[in-house]
């Protein structure tokens, strides 16, 4: 369990003293929250903070563009692959480069087992242990923890993560850091062999996942019982769409309100163009607002409310069902695992909709021609809506990299619910674990990546 810490330094914005909760665990990345009290010493602020930098934006600056993508993806390891796919849109746009039909339909296929993967992962060692093992001692609330009194649990989730994780293989070589998206398409094109033993092993999952899924919804309604505090979450969500549904690889933006707002779109150009960055003292994150939509969620949350499309049959039926018993939209932070183990049964239709689907002919790549000239991709990753801008110069070189995490996005939204909560729980500068605990898990219900948003 993290300890919390009294700060007795006065607190210069807020006049009174400060507490931190630190390390702040199961989380990618380090950070810690600050709690700001009043002189008599009632909650003022809440606030998630992210405590490295990463300067992959400068790093870029200066190379060759071709190199950029390879290098963005170290911004993170599971993140990795969406910086690269970014990168390499941003560079094709900038370029005005047409990437042939056979390598999006590779692309597309890669981005959803990528955020399958990423799913299973992040709910196995992150998220799974609070739903689980909700009253446990810090030092068997873990997935070891979970093993020891539920096994068959575990083993439907490590069933689904090797399918994942081998259909990666399969396909890109490896299932982080792969090579094969680049500037232009792709470096190659599966054959039907490889394709037919991709759906075979993801085919012998579903049976996995369908288990899960049962697993979950119990352990979300044993959750509202437990750590129901009324606290819902304001503002907006957003998510990278197609044809008005979620889309990992979309053509536009949409956003809609938490109190039932119908969806409205933006093309990828406006969208940029409404970013307005809020640099803040006390955290190397950068928080953004859209359209002067300070209070914003991006990330499964938000791809479940916008809702998933007749193509994914099961999603579209669980997704339907989820909200029947919950309301719409979603707006409670317990939910969350609820709505990554959706997406992954969406990642699943997807992938196998597409191993169906693929090209008999095509090419792999266009090879971009380097002009002085600037572009931006928007795609969303695992953790929701991610932005990249390039600048090129005449020499192919970046003059200017920009990246926009999901994290960014989310913060405010973050550290408002943060501080709601807060002054539900927290009663003075003594902060028990039972209630570090929730605020830890409130942090995580908006799947922060701190080497994203640091990057």
């Amino acid at each position: 369990m993290a300890k919390t810490k009294a700060a007795l330094e006065d607190s210069a914005d807020l006049g009174g003293e400060r507490v931190r909760v630190h390390p702040l665990t199961r989380i990618q990345g380090r950070a810690d929250i600050e709690i700001q009290f009043s002189p008599d010493q009632r909650v003022n602020q809440a606030r998630f903070r992210a405590l490295e930098f990463r300067g992959f934006e400068e790093m870029a600056t200066g190379i060759a563009a071709f190199r950029a993508p390879s290098l963005l993806s170290r911004i993170c390891g599971s993140c990795g692959p969406f910086h690269q796919l970014a990168s390499c849109i941003a560079i094709e746009n900038a370029t005005g480069t047409i990437v042939p039909k056979t390598a999006l339909w590779f692309r597309e296929l890669l981005s959803f087992l990528w955020l399958g993967l990423s799913h299973i992962l992040n709910c196995t060692y992150m998220a799974l242990p609070d739903f689980a093992l909700p009253t446990s001692d810090a030092a068997v609330r873990n997935v070891i923890g979970i093993y020891a009194i539920e096994q068959e649990m575990i083993q439907n989730l490590t069933a689904v993560q090797s399918a994942f994780a081998d259909s990666l293989a399969l396909l890109a070589g490896l299932p982080i850091h792969p090579s094969v998206v680049v500037p232009g398409g792709v470096s190659y094109l599966p054959d039907w062999t490889t394709c037919s033993k991709v759906g075979e092993t993801l085919a012998g999952c579903e049976h996995n996942l369908r288990e899960t899924l049962r697993l979950v919804e119990l352990l979300t309604k044993r959750s509202a019982q437990m750590t129901e505090t009324e606290t819902r979450l304001q503002g907006y969500y957003l998510a990278s769409t197609k044809r008005e549904s979620p889309a990992m690889i979309g053509d536009t933006v949409s956003y809609a309100e938490f109190d039932e707002g119908e969806p409205t779109d933006m093309d990828h150009g406006e969208f940029y163009g409404s970013i307005e960055e809020r640099p803040v003292p006390w955290s190397y994150l950068v928080p953004v607002t859209v359209s002067q939509m300070e209070l914003l969620m991006v990330g499964p949350l938000a791809r479940v409310n916008l809702g998933f499309d007749t193509e994914t049959p099961w999603a579209e039926l669980e997704c339907t069902r989820i909200h029947e018993q919950w309301g719409h939209p979603l707006d409670m932070e317990f939910l969350f695992l609820m709505s990554m183990t959706l997406e992954m049964i969406w990642a699943y239709e997807n992938a196998c909709l597409l191993l169906e689907q693929r090209p008999r002919h095509g090419e792999a790549c266009a090879e971009p021609e380097v002009v002085e000239s600037d572009g931006i991709a928007v795609i969303d990753g695992p953790r929701g809506t991610l932005v990249h801008k390039v600048w090129l110069d005449s020499s192919g070189a970046i003059s200017r990299y920009q990246v926009i995490s999901p994290l960014q996005f989310s913060c405010q939204l973050l550290n408002q619910h943060l501080t709601s909560l807060a002054r539900i729980l927290v009663t003075g500068l003594e902060i028990s674990d039972d209630v570090a605990q929730l605020l830890q898990l409130s942090v995580r219900a908006f799947t922060p990546c701190v080497q994203c948003g640091t990057h």
